[in-house]
C-alpha cells in the first residue's frame, strides 16, 4: 500500500484506545488544529529543567517559559523505550512520535526488516499542509529526519539531504554544510544548486537569513551541528539562534492556506549532556526557552494552532546535588555557572591535539572559571594527547570531553568551589521525560499522566484529522532479524562534537 492509499484507507489509529485509557478520556480538550508545532527538547531530563529553572530565577531574575507552560497547558510524562531496548536513541524516539509504533534503534521511519513507515509530516504534506524543520543539529539529523523520510541508517546524512530535496518541505533550517556542499559531499553533488533550481532561497548566515524573501527556504549555517548557544553568546560565534531560525520559519509557514506542520528541535541539549558540559547544556536549554516563548505567542495569536512540547529521552542526567552542611551550600553551584563562558567543544577546538598543561589551565580559567590543579591539567593533557580517559572510557564514553568534565568536579566538601553538578554517564538513559500541550481548547493545568512515546503520534494525528496505522513489529520479530544482521559501527554519540 502506497502513502496515498494508506491515507485514503482511513484506518483507525492503533494506539488510540490505549491512549484514552492512559489519559482518562482526554478527547474533549484536544483541539482540531489547522497548524501543528512540535518542539523537541532532545536529551532533556528533569535535572536539566531543575538547573535551568534555578539559574533563570537566581541569576537572570525570571521564570522559565517552560515552567509557565506546565501551569498553562496540559502536562504529563512519557516512557522512552524503543522496541528492543529500554534505552532509546533519537531515531527510534522520533519514529515513535512520527509513526506511532516502536522500532529498533538506528533507522528512520523503518522497521528492522526494511518495512517502510509513513511519518506524520509526510502524511500531513499529502493532506496539503506545508512542512518546516528547524534544528540546532545538522538539519539531516535523526529527530527532524524521522518526521519526513524513511531510511535504514540515521547516519546516511548525504542520502537524507537528497531525500529532503525530493520531499520538498517548505523550510529546512539547521547545520550540516558537509551534506549539501559539492566540495564536502563524497559524490561532489551540489545540493545547494539543486535546491535553488526548485525555487528555494538558500542562506548560509544570519544576515542572509534575515534578508531572504523566498517563500521556500534552505538555511545551513555550519559545517556540522550549529555551535552551542554559550559559544554564540559569549565567544562571538556567528550563527543564528534557535529563536531566530524559528522566527524565519514562522514568517513563511502561516501563508499556506491548508495550514502547516513544524518541528523545532533544541537538538544540542543532547550533545551537551553527552559531553557532560554544564554550561553548554544550560545555555542551550535557555535558548530553547526563548524559542518556546515565541511559539507560545504564536499559538495565542493563531488559536487554530496546537503546540506539543516534548523530550525524546534523557542524556547524561547532570544533577545539581546537595553540598555543605544540611545541603545549605547547594545553590552556590548555580551561581558558579555564571563564570562558564564556553563549551568543551569550543575549548577542544582551541586546544588542538597536543596542548601543554599551561594552555589547559588558561583555557579552563578563561572559559570555565575554574583554576585547575597541576594533576587535573595533566589529566586533561593525557586525555587529549594520549587518549587516557577518566574516570573511565565505558560509562563515560564521549571522550575526551567527559575527562574535561571530570577534571573540574567539586573538590571542597564544605562549600562548592566548582559547580556541584554530577553526571550519571555520557550516554542516554531510560527515565521518563516531559510532555506538554498548549493551544485553544487544551485544558489549563490538565494532568495527562504517564504515557508512552507512541501516544504523541496519536495526539498529533487526532489534532490533524489524519487516521492511519503504520505496520507493527513485535520485539521477538525484531530480535530475530537483528540476530541475522552483521554488526555495524555505531556513530552516535561519537559525532556529538561538531567537526
Amino acid at each position: 500500500m502506497n502513502r496515498r492509499d494508506l491515507l485514503k484507507a482511513g484506518l483507525v489509529i492503533g494506539a488510540a484506545s490505549g491512549l484514552a485509557r492512559a489519559q482518562g478520556g482526554m478527547t474533549p480538550f484536544l483541539p482540531k488544529a489547522r497548524n501543528l508545532i512540535v518542539m523537541v527538547y532532545d536529551g532533556f531530563s528533569w535535572e536539566d529543567f531543575a538547573i535551568a529553572r534555578a539559574y533563570a530565577q537566581r541569576v537572570l531574575g525570571r521564570k522559565l517559559t517552560l515552567e509557565r507552560l506546565f501551569g498553562q497547558g496540559a502536562f504529563g510524562q512519557i516512557h522512552t523505550n524503543s522496541l528492543t531496548s529500554y534505552v532509546t536513541e533519537s531515531s527510534a524516539a522520533g519514529n515513535a512520535f512520527s509513526c506511532g509504533v516502536k522500532t529498533v534503534n538506528g533507522g528512520l521511519a523503518v522497521h528492522a526488516d526494511g518495512t517502510k513507515l509513513l511519518p506524520i509530516f509526510a502524511a500531513a504534506k499529502e493532506a496539503g499542509k506545508a512542512v518546516g524543520l528547524v534544528t540546532t543539529t545538522t538539519v539531516t539529523h535523526a529527530t527532524p529526519a524521522s518526521f519526513v523520510v524513511s531510511n535504514p541508517d540515521r547516519n546516511a546524512e548525504e542520502a537524507i539531504a537528497e531525500q529532503y530535496l525530493a520531499f520538498g518541505a517548505e523550510v529546512y533550517l539547521g547545520g550540516g554544510d558537509r551534506f549539501f556542499s559539492a566540495e564536502r559531499r563524497s559524490d561532489k553533488k551540489d545540493l545547494y544548486a539543486l535546491f535553488r533550481e526548485k525555487g528555494y532561497g538558500v542562506v548560509r548566515t544570519l544576515e542572509e537569513l534575515q534578508a531572504e524573501r523566498a517563500n521556500r527556504l534552505l538555511g545551513v549555517f555550519s559545517s556540522s551541528h550549529v555551535p552551542y548557544e554559550v559559544d554564540r553568546r559569549f565567544q562571538g560565534v556567528k550563527v543564528p539562534s534557535l529563536k531566530e531560525m524559528t522566527e524565519a520559519a514562522l514568517k513563511r509557514l502561516p501563508a499556506y492556506r491548508q495550514g502547516f506542520v513544524l518541528q523545532v528541535e533544541a537538538g544540542r541539549i543532547d550533545h551537551a549532556n553527552h559531553l557532560n558540559d554544564p554550561a553548554a547544556t544550560l545555555w542551550d536549554v535557555l535558548a530553547a526557552d526563548e524559542a518556546l516563548e515565541l511559539l507560545l505567542a504564536f499559538a495565542d495569536r493563531y488559536p487554530d494552532t496546537l503546540l506539543i512540547v516534548v523530550s525524546d529521552h534523557a542524556t547524561g542526567v547532570g544533577a545539581l546535588y546537595g553540598a555543605g552542611r544540611s545541603y545549605l551550600e547547594s545553590s552556590r553551584g548555580v551561581d558558579l555557572l555564571k563564570d562558564q563562558k564556553a563549551s568543551f567543544e569550543f575549548m577542544l577546538a582551541r586546544l588542538g591535539q597536543n596542548p601543554d598543561a599551561a594552555q589547559v589551565k588558561e583555557a579552563f580559567r578563561a572559559m570555565k572559571g575554574v583554576a585547575l590543579k597541576d594533576e587535573e591539567a595533566a589529566m586533561v593533557v593525557e586525555a587529549i594527547a594520549k587518549k587516557a580517559y577518566r574516570p573511565d572510557g565505558v560509562r563515560y564514553g564521549v571522550q575526551p570531553a567527559n575527562t574535561l568534565s571530570w577534571a573540574m568536579v567539586q573538590r571542597e566538601a564544605a562549600r562548592p568551589d566548582r559547580p556541584n553538578i554530577g553526571w550519571n554517564s555520557g550516554q542516554h538513559t531510560a527515565s521518563p521525560v516531559m510532555l506538554a500541550l498548549y493551544g485553544a481548547g487544551v485544558g489549563r493545568g490538565v494532568q495527562l499522566g504517564l504515557l508512552d512515546n507512541t501516544d504523541v503520534f496519536t495526539l498529533m494525528s487526532r489534532a490533524l484529522g489524519l487516521r492511519y496505522q503504520n505496520p507493527v513489529m513485535t520485539e521477538e520479530e525484531a530480535l530475530e532479524v537483528l540476530a541475522k544482521r552483521p554488526g555495524a559501527e555505531w556513530v552516535h554519540p561519537k559525532e556529538t562534537l561538531a567537526v
